[in-house]
């Protein structure tokens, strides 16, 4: 059951980065961020999204505490960070709201989370996966979680054209402002 979960995850995530690979390349091509809801790459990607999800839990939960961080510290850093990450996502959910979220366009948010990194989600979801990995104490977790997080690190690099022409100088205005990841945002007025 393990070697399952595993080899699905791991190929819904490779697959995963190679779209984001494809949308950067050629973004005629684009499948991230998707068209509209009813498009192939929507559904596409949200499937493989999903999987990847489904997947990175349950081979942390079938090969928990086999790998070399057998100490109880590993429970409540990873479970803390875990939460910190999913309560950060969740907050960009809310803020952005489901539509956005999905990748669908509407106005641009500079509200809640936006005010502090361009990707708040992206952010929390790195900091739950490092925190399942820390906590599993699984090698195959801690592959998926890293394929992941990778996911979650090249996207806005990959959204960033799209929202430059979705958006036009309120974007521009709004990246010179606010970190992409973490950091410190720019003074109000900074240049």
């Amino acid at each position: 059951m393990l070697s399952l979960a595993f080899i699905a995850t791991t190929t819904a995530g490779l697959l995963l980065g190679a779209l984001l690979i494809l949308s950067w390349i050629d973004p005629s091509r684009r499948v991230w961020p998707p068209p509209k809801r009813s498009s192939w790459q929507y559904q596409v990607v949200w499937v493989l999204t999903n999987v990847a999800a489904v997947g990175i839990v349950a081979v942390g939960i079938l090969d928990w505490n086999t790998f070399v961080l057998d100490h109880w510290l590993r429970l409540p850093i990873g479970g803390g960070l875990a939460l910190a990450g999913l309560a950060l996502a969740l907050w960009g959910v809310r803020t952005l709201g489901i539509h956005r979220t999905l990748g669908l366009s509407e106005a641009l948010i500079h509200a809640g989370p936006y005010r502090f990194t361009r990707n708040p989600q992206y952010v929390g979801d790195i900091a739950l996966l490092l925190g399942w990995a820390i906590a599993c104490n699984s090698l195959p977790t801690w592959i998926v979680s890293a394929l992941g997080a990778a996911w979650f690190a090249l996207a806005p690099f990959i959204e960033e054209p799209w929202l430059r022409e979705q958006y036009g100088e309120d974007y521009d205005a709004y990246r010179r402002r606010v970190p992409r990841f973490l950091g410190r945002p720019a003074r109000p007025g900074a240049a």
